[in-house]
């Protein structure tokens, strides 16, 4: 049987690349551990430790307040500098593991 491949593509915006962050949209929650349940991304040969935070917010749309998900990024900003319109990938590599690529 084949394994099923957990992945999260999204372009960066311009928010996102300057204050270092992925944000993680509604509808993919499911595919990562729940917001304040800490994991590890993997970038290169190194794990870094991170967690869903949840993040009010008062930007368009009908439900006012609502909340956003991100991801930080300021933990290891030295080995990966986001830009803007970049695609960013997080693989499921095993249970609370995810490459950044």
């Amino acid at each position: 049987m084949e394994k099923k491949l957990v992945r999260y593509i999204r372009k960066l915006s311009g928010e996102e690349s300057l204050e270092r962050y992925i944000m993680i949209l509604n509808d993919s929650l499911k595919l990562f551990p729940k917001p304040g349940v800490p994991f590890k991304i993997k970038f290169g040969e190194k794990e870094y430790k991170t967690q869903i935070k949840v993040v009010d917010c008062w930007c368009q749309g009908p439900k006012k307040p609502h909340v956003h998900y991100r991801i930080d990024l300021t933990s290891f900003v030295q080995v990966f500098r986001p830009h803007y319109g970049q695609t960013v990938t997080l693989e499921k590599i095993k249970n609370n593991l995810y490459e950044l690529k």
